[in-house]
């Protein structure tokens, strides 16, 4: 796939200041359970926490809100940056057509493409390629600090994490080829609707409406039933996938919950990882979603790709 590649080589400079906006934000947060769980460990001694703690927690509170601001903004203005490439490369095919080629350019097929392909690599843009970005800055960050703090219970966590992502690998396989089925339906459908603008003096002449609005109608149930079929499969892999999700959660608390009895560790770094499991097994949870979200804009961004002209971004 050699869209995506090129719409961030087009806006690096942003795409690389939401990533380092991310990952500030996501180590600002570090921050903030680490002096938490200072302050819980104090309380749990008896011991009340200094005001200089309490007044570096408060303002870690400020810089995590300021910086998840400057994270959301910076990803959204990226990936709305990459998105108006695409619209604008779409355009700028056409125009740079010959007028012998522009005149063999079939209109219904060029608004379809307008319509649904590029309707959809936009929202991908805007949408699950930000999600898909911020998990893995959380998941990395997450994990490699996990382990610097206690390589046992990170263990613990993430042994069942990786049960999980098996799973989602072999669930995203079935997800992937029931949308490629849903999209081929589609496909087909928009084939049957341009041959019913292109022709329809002809059909109109002929009378021939009955037996063209059939073939379009089993099109249309044919791209209904698969996607119907494409959702019901996305929701039950999904939904197992969440019950799945609750099994770090629980070696957590027993595993944890000893070793915290036992002296191995404290109570506050036991609430650090209570707290921050869920970078690790939300984002496994969410893997089959993410994959055929990413499998469906794959597949329209390769359709795209050879009416996509890009240049250099300002």
């Amino acid at each position: 796939m050699k869209l995506l590649p090129g719409l961030l080589r087009e806006r690096k400079l942003s795409v690389l200041s939401a990533a380092f906006a991310g990952l500030v934000a996501a180590i600002v947060v570090l921050i903030w359970n680490k002096q938490l769980a200072v302050i819980i460990d104090g309380v749990g001694a008896g011991v009340s926490p200094p005001a200089g703690l309490v007044l570096r927690a408060l303002a870690t509170m400020l810089a995590m809100a300021a910086m998840n601001f400057i994270k959301e903004y910076a990803a959204g203005y990226a990936c709305e940056l990459m998105a108006h490439d695409l619209r604008t490369g779409y355009a700028r095919y056409f125009s740079s057509l010959r007028a012998a080629d522009a005149e063999n350019v079939n209109a219904g097929e060029a608004v379809s493409k307008l319509q649904n392909e590029v309707a959809g690599v936009s929202e991908y843009l805007n949408a699950g390629f930000y999600q898909l970005f911020d998990d893995c800055i959380k998941f990395l960050s997450t994990f490699i600090w996990l382990l610097f703090i206690n390589v046992a219970l990170t263990a613990y966590v993430t042994l069942p994490a990786l049960v999980i992502a098996a799973y989602a690998f072999k669930s995203s396989k079935i997800i992937g080829r029931e949308t490629e089925k849903s999209l081929q339906a589609k496909e087909k459908l928009n084939r049957y609707a341009d041959t019913l603008l292109t022709l329809f003096p002809v059909v109109r002449l002929y009378g021939a409406a009955r037996l063209v609005t059939s073939g379009y109608m089993g099109a249309l149930n044919d791209w209904e039933c698969r996607t119907v079929r494409m959702e019901h499969a996305k929701a039950w892999l999904m939904s197992l996938s969440g019950v799945m999700s609750g099994a770090p959660l629980l070696c957590l608390f027993f595993f944890g919950g000893r070793m915290a009895i036992n002296g191995s560790i404290t109570l506050g770094t036991l609430y650090i990882f209570l707290n921050l499991s869920g970078n690790i097994t939300g984002v496994m949870m969410n893997v089959p979603g993410q994959i055929a979200r990413f499998n469906k804009f794959a597949a329209e961004a390769g359709r795209l790709a050879p009416q996509i002209i890009l240049t250099k971004g300002k």
